[in-house]
């Protein structure tokens, strides 16, 4: 390749960025946690590391939104080669033609963009074949539509006049699971709502009972038996978080 390309099933973040996350995850536990305990050393400590959790988390979710994009963007790229392809332009020509209406749709920063770029450059300057440069964008992708072409374009390249069609079906194949997964996303966003506010009704009943004061709140701040029911509640608290995350993670 021309240039070394990113791998989007891994996180791409920087170490200034990871350290900000993490910083931030655990100011966010840190707060929680002495709404629960009202004891700074103790709530410092659940930050820091609830951070390293969290942070994980954040991570993983940037992988995941920016496969998500890809995969959008990709969609764009096989509908402009397929309109290209039916318009009688070959192969080249198509990911050329293409190139040009990706760059009308999204900036040059755009990750389709310039893997666009990439495969026409690697293409004339270095002779890479098609089918090599398409198996290497679905390989860093870690997204089994464009695994699913790539593969299928290597066994007809140069081999079949069906391109246009075979184009048509993977646009139609992605655009498909992408609508399901939007109608899923909008069926369960209610949900959503709800569970957030779920989660976040202990610390709304915390923050009141510490406004109103009184003997119950002094025994839950400093007597043993307050400070179990604290680590019992955050307990339940962050296995709740962690289930209705894995919960709402639904894959087409």
């Amino acid at each position: 390749m021309t240039n070394k390309m990113p791998v989007y099933y891994k996180c791409n973040m920087r170490k200034y960025e990871h350290v900000i996350a993490y910083l931030i995850c655990s100011l966010i536990v840190a707060v929680i946690a002495f709404l629960f305990y009202h004891i700074v050393p103790l709530s410092i400590v659940i930050g820091l590391a609830a951070g390293i959790y969290l942070e994980k988390v954040y991570a993983d979710s940037t992988v995941k939104k920016r496969q998500r994009i890809l995969r959008l963007q990709f969609r764009d790229f096989l509908e402009s080669m397929s309109v290209a392809t039916r318009a009688g332009n070959v192969e080249v020509k198509a990911v050329e033609a293409a190139l040009k209406d990706l760059q009308l749709s999204y900036n040059e920063k755009a990750d389709i963009v310039k893997e666009v770029q990439n495969i026409i450059v690697s293409y004339q300057q270095g002779g890479i074949e098609l089918s090599v440069l398409f198996e290497d964008l679905a390989e860093r992708s870690g997204l089994e539509d464009i695994k699913s072409f790539a593969t299928i374009y290597s066994v007809i390249e140069g081999k079949s006049d069906r391109f246009g069609d075979i184009l048509s079906q993977t646009h139609q194949i992605i655009g498909d699971k992408i609508e399901i997964e939007q109608e899923i996303e909008t069926t369960i966003a209610s949900a959503k709502s709800e569970t957030n506010m779920m989660l976040l009704m202990p610390i709304v009943i915390v923050v009141a009972m510490s406004a109103m004061g009184g003997e119950m709140t002094e025994s839950l701040f400093t007597e043993p038996s307050g400070h179990l029911a604290a680590t019992a509640a955050l307990v339940i608290f962050a296995v709740s978080y962690v289930i209705a995350g894995k919960v709402s993670d639904i894959k087409v």
